[in-house]
């Protein structure tokens, strides 16, 4: 059975996918049990806005909060995307 911390996580990034989808993206997944920093993606087709999501407990500290967002900060560039079926 899976911990509680699971639950409450996989609750959260499920949450997090229905409101991107209200909000009009296209695609909207978890990436579960990747353990990656991205727990959320999301593509708007009209915006070409790929989002990437780090979902965490609301009592996450302001201080860790950005540290994270610091460390990814190299993500906000401009990245050649390739869709490939293979």
């Amino acid at each position: 059975m899976p911990n509680k911390n699971y639950i409450k996580g996989k609750a959260k990034e499920n949450y997090v996918c229905a409101k991107l989808k209200k909000e009009g993206y296209d695609i909207a997944q978890r990436s579960a049990g990747s353990h990656s920093p991205v727990d959320v993606w999301a593509v708007n087709r009209s915006t070409k806005v790929i989002t990437l999501i780090q979902c965490k407990p609301a009592s996450l500290s302001k201080n860790k909060k950005e540290e994270i967002e610091d460390e990814m900060r190299w993500l906000n560039s401009v990245f050649r995307v390739e869709f490939k079926v293979i």
